[in-house]
């Protein structure tokens, strides 16, 4: 989790950087970086326990 948190807000500077300095490349990347790091997020916030509805917990 701290390394997605370090990769966002270096995604974010890749932005801030690349519109401050006029290069659209490295705004792009940055972009792209943060939208990777936010769908990784909603990714690990899901849940990931597959075995929640199983019946297998002696109630059969």
């Amino acid at each position: 989790m701290i390394v997605l948190m370090l990769m966002l807000a270096g995604g974010a500077a890749l932005v801030v950087t690349g519109i401050v300095q006029g290069h659209p490349a490295t705004a792009i990347f940055g972009g792209l970086v943060l939208v990777f790091i936010l769908w990784a997020f909603t990714a690990v916030g899901s849940g990931g326990d597959d075995n929640s509805g199983d019946a297998g917990d002696g109630d059969a």
